[in-house]
């Protein structure tokens, strides 16, 4: 008899002693989030176009398409979203910068209209969530002219886009628990160009990624937008992430929209699950789609059910996926006039960064 209590007292000794280390552990809970925020728009029709006057009303309608997307309630919606959940860090695609001005082949259009960054920004801080770009990469910019009105070419104007991807960190945070210790950015070498009327534009496309030391220990966030025109340019952009910014011995988190889907053009994804990264998804929520596009067709007000998985948190190294779920898939989440926040669900994630 007493060598069973004994034996009690060791086993329960060890339970005890090993849930201090585990809730050790727990104390480095590291929250991040991936948000492709939507243009607005589609460009296939631009790239299309097979005559000047078809560039103008191509380049009309996308931009009218973006005023109609209702940008300031979809943004609106997705700083609800962050300032809801709180993570740390977030990784941003798709962040545009519509500009417009007069027609003038010799000058940038420098009126901006819609600054989803700065917009985002303002929003979060109306809600009280502390956020600041620590990291931002332009990606594509293009310029070019569109009619709008009906007096030809007084009506004429140029319409610039610039994609970014950016990553935000929380700013509220001592630094003793939330530092960035070094940011950067970088765009992809294998680029997809589509021609325009016989002038080759390249599409640009890139990551950005921080260090970032969390209560004494370091891990790396990258962020990356891969191709979506082409699968070939994909896998491509796939390799240059392992290569680039994820060829770190330092714990590691990849997020982003990589136009990828497990279960169907999977190669971009097999690049960098066969790397060691680890899905986020599949280990917290084990037999469910996750599916997070296609939510909206060109128009926003259109909505779609999900059929794909391409924006995913992966991890690798002494860092676990402790949850993760959807961001701004429900129904609850359209915005007053019955949009989408974006026509991609976000995804939030939890990690343990383990000592």
């Amino acid at each position: 008899m007493r060598a069973k209590k004994l034996i009690t007292l060791v086993l329960l000794t060890v339970f005890v002693g090993s849930s201090f280390v585990f809730a050790d552990e727990s104390d480095r809970n590291v929250k991040v989030a991936t948000y492709n925020m939507y243009p607005g728009t589609e460009f296939s029709g631009i790239f299309q176009a097979q005559s000047d006057f078809e560039v103008l009303l191509e380049v009309s309608e996308a931009f009218s398409d973006v005023h109609a997307s209702s940008v300031p309630e979809r943004i609106d919606e997705i700083a609800d979203q962050i300032a809801t959940n709180q993570p740390d860090i977030v990784g941003l695609q798709e962040v545009a910068l519509w500009k417009i001005g007069p027609y003038n082949p010799g000058a940038d259009a420098d009126t901006v209209v819609f600054d989803f960054l700065q917009m985002l920004l303002d929003r979060l801080a109306a809600r009280g969530a502390n956020y600041a770009a620590i990291s931002v990469q332009e990606n594509l910019t293009a310029e070019l002219p569109g009619i709008f009105g009906p007096n030809f070419p007084a009506d004429l104007r140029d319409v610039r886009y610039t994609d970014r991807v950016v990553i935000l960190a929380r700013t509220d945070l001592p630094t003793s628990e939330f530092k960035i210790e070094n940011a950067a950015n970088g765009s992809f070498q294998n680029l997809l160009s589509v021609s325009v009327l016989g002038t080759n534009i390249p599409v640009t496309r890139g990551w950005t990624s921080a260090d970032i030391k969390h209560r004494g220990k370091t891990y790396r966030f990258v962020n990356a937008h891969l191709e979506s025109f082409v699968e070939y340019f994909q896998i491509l952009q796939a390799h240059e992430v392992v290569a680039g910014p994820a060829n770190t011995d330092l714990p590691l988190i990849v997020a982003g929209d990589f136009n990828s889907d497990p279960d169907l053009n999977s190669t971009a994804y097999d690049t960098l699950v066969s790397s060691g990264l680890s899905d986020a998804w599949t280990s917290t929520n084990a037999g469910s789609a996750g599916f997070t596009w296609a939510l909206s067709a060109e128009l926003p007000s259109v909505l779609l059910a999900p059929d794909q998985r391409v924006d995913l948190v992966l991890s690798r190294g002494a860092i676990t996926a402790a949850s993760s779920e959807l961001l701004g898939e429900e129904a609850g989440d359209l915005t007053p006039s019955s949009f989408r926040p974006s026509d991609h669900a976000g995804l939030a994630a939890s990690f343990v960064l383990h000592p």
